[in-house]
């Protein structure tokens, strides 16, 4: 049976590839492609069947990618846009809670209040794992993306304490408000004290470490240090987790090593991106499932009014919020523009994918409830929330788009260049003040200072004129020459291997050089 089961995840992702391909050939974001793909294959007959174990996304996807995201967040712009993140990580969460419940409860038949409180709090958060592949596509302003990011990042948390206070709700049979109180409370402060201790561990052990295979270890290794321990104590791991990586994103420029950041960029980047191609090809792949099980035990009109009362629910309440929010005195608007702007909050409204945690929490219900009786309506709430998912990622990944171009909401990149640009010219001059001061201390030969000293100022010079064109042009030349220049060394090192001159492990070592230096050359 394992076996069966990691023949079938290989096999998925062996499809994947084609997927993505199409995806990109396409210019669709992959994880639409993904979704669909995954639908068609569950109506293939003899397929094996793949049931993804909402443990398994807990424990070894959600917190890896969650710290990922939280180290390559812009954290700068979040913290100045904290007051519109934390009405739609807090505020909408809970909005969008109470008005599924309340209309769950009224159009499922003898569905109980705590169990649509569970439905609610599954689907009301936004997941940062779904919108990112979307967003990072276009051109839009820096601020709205950090919106979307930070809501994602921070929603997850929340939801999840509201879902295990409706869940405990109808598993014990017992509501108690002061104990609920308490946990909303007291969950999210135990987790964020968590997250900054295993922040603070992880970054006095990089300190006193320096082998990079350790140093990696420790990156590994710093998301989970963050997230059990906090599930131990009944807080939230997805907080704490994202708390460590706000955290570490400050010192990881200072007391991890270059080799070591080298290679955990290309770790990290291919983990996530293996992760999010195989969650996103299972949720569409287990829906065939669901939906016979959810239509076997009832009424097709009791599923279609559910259903489409639920995403109706979800996508109004999130419009209607965010929009009145933006006009809300000391609320709305943000710190990068003055006036609120309705056509940005249309696109952070229209941004509120759902993902894989709304699906591993659904999963996750267990199978009884108080009594030792069936949980009601466990298969219909699963079968919900997979249609949450695909709507909203499907129907918003792909209206995005549309949307954005008919609004003519862009970013030019004007601020992000220059910011490029101020930090090449800072960059350069300091390379060049230690120029003139190794030089003096002998500790740099004349000839060689003068090649060193030309490479920078030619740098400081086309950070410092960036839009003068005869600047740019020459920039592009001296850029093209130098790939050109790697280009030829790295054919003279294969005819080397070739002719059994060197080896492989030579040219591999030498090959890395020539990377890195590739990487370097200014686009």
């Amino acid at each position: 049976m394992l076996e069966t089961q990691i023949e079938a995840v290989i096999g998925l992702l062996v499809v994947t590839i084609p997927l993505v391909a199409l995806a990109r050939r396409g210019d669709v974001p992959y994880p639409i492609v993904l979704v669909l793909g995954g639908l068609a294959l569950g109506f293939i007959p003899g397929l094996p069947s793949v049931h993804l174990d909402p443990n398994l996304v807990l424990l070894i996807f959600l917190p890896p990618l969650l710290y990922w995201e939280a180290i390559t967040a812009p954290t700068d712009i979040m913290l100045a846009n904290l007051t519109q993140i934390g009405m739609l990580a807090i505020g909408l969460v809970l909005a969008t809670t109470i008005a599924v419940a309340v209309i769950a409860h009224a159009v499922i038949p003898n569905l109980p209040w705590a169990v649509a409180f569970v439905l609610g709090a599954i689907v009301a958060p936004t997941d940062e794992l779904a919108s990112a592949p979307v967003l990072e596509r276009f051109r839009i302003p820096r601020h709205v993306i950090a919106i979307v990011e930070g809501e994602s990042l921070v929603n997850d948390a929340f939801s999840l304490v509201l879902y295990a206070a409706a869940l405990t709700a109808v598993v014990t049979g017992v509501v108690e408000p002061l104990h609920i109180s308490v946990y909303l409370i007291a969950g999210p402060v135990g987790a964020l004290l968590v997250g900054l201790l295993a922040g603070r561990i992880a970054v006095a052990g990089w300190r006193r470490i320096k082998d990079t295979d350790l140093q990696s270890v420790i990156s590994l290794l710093v998301p989970f240090v963050s997230y059990l321990p906090a599930l131990r104590i009944g807080a939230s791991g997805v907080l704490g987790v994202v708390a460590t990586g706000v955290y570490v994103n400050r010192f990881t420029p200072i007391v991890v090593t270059p080799a070591t950041r080298l290679r955990l960029v290309g770790f990290w980047e291919t983990f996530v991106f293996v992760a999010n191609a195989l969650l996103f090809l299972l949720v569409g792949l287990q829906l065939h499932d669901i939906a016979t099980g959810v239509f076997r035990q009832n009424a097709w009109q009791t599923v279609l009014w559910a259903t489409l009362a639920t995403n109706a629910t979800v996508i109004l309440v999130r419009f209607g919020w965010v929009l009145l929010t933006e006009y809300l005195p000391f609320v709305g608007g943000s710190s990068e523009h003055a006036e609120p702007d309705w056509k940005h909050a249309l696109i952070v409204s229209w941004s509120g994918l759902r993902g894989a945690v709304s699906l591993a929490a659904a999963l996750a219900i267990p199978i009884t409830a108080a009594g030792g009786t069936p949980f009601p309506h466990r298969e219909l709430i699963i079968f919900l929330t997979f249609t949450v998912i695909v709507v909203t990622l499907v129907g918003g990944g792909l209206t995005l788009p549309a949307a954005i171009a008919r609004l003519k909401v862009s970013d030019s990149g004007r601020e992000e260049t220059e910011d490029m640009q101020r930090a090449l010219a800072g960059a350069a001059k300091a390379a060049l003040a230690r120029v003139d001061a190794l030089e003096r201390e002998r500790r740099l030969d004349p000839e060689h200072a003068a090649v060193l000293r030309r490479r920078y100022a030619q740098l400081r010079e086309s950070s410092d004129r960036p839009g003068d064109p005869a600047v740019r042009e020459a920039a592009r030349r001296r850029s093209s020459a130098e790939r050109e220049v790697i280009e030829a060394e790295r054919h003279a090192l294969i005819e080397l291997r070739e002719r059994g001159e060197i080896d492989n492990t030579v040219l591999r070592r030498v090959l890395l050089a020539l990377d890195h230096a590739h990487t370097r050359i200014p686009q």
